[in-house]
């Protein structure tokens, strides 16, 4: 696998892992107020067992691509998941994302896009 590819997949599978975290956690039972009974729920949510599959995935993509990219390269190219997080929550959470909020996850990008250019 290059570097290249597994940035990507590491930055997509983040940018999944923040939206089923969001679902898990949004479908948890609230047990009553109880704290330790929330947290158990949590460990019982497929959502939340989906997230930390996908983080962990992520995270072994990312040491794979750090080990052979330069982290002033990589890192900023991390928020490129902003945009496949709102598109995510809108698509699978129904969240309403304003013109606003829209335009600064662009404009963000387009500073990616110049240190992707390098």
């Amino acid at each position: 696998m290059t570097a290249s590819i597994a940035l990507w997949t590491s930055i997509f599978l983040n940018g999944l892992a923040q939206v089923l975290l969001k679902k898990g956690v949004g479908h948890s039972n609230d047990a009553g107020g109880a704290p330790a009974g929330w947290w158990l729920s949590l460990l019982q949510n497929v959502w939340v067992w989906a997230w930390g599959l996908s983080f962990v995935a992520a995270t072994a993509l990312w040491l794979l691509a750090l080990s052979r990219l330069d982290i002033s390269y990589a890192f900023p190219l991390l928020s490129t998941s902003f945009v496949l997080v709102a598109l995510l929550s809108r698509l699978l959470l129904g969240e309403f994302i304003s013109w606003k909020r829209w335009a600064a996850i662009f404009v963000i990008c387009f500073g990616v896009i110049l240190i992707a250019a390098k």
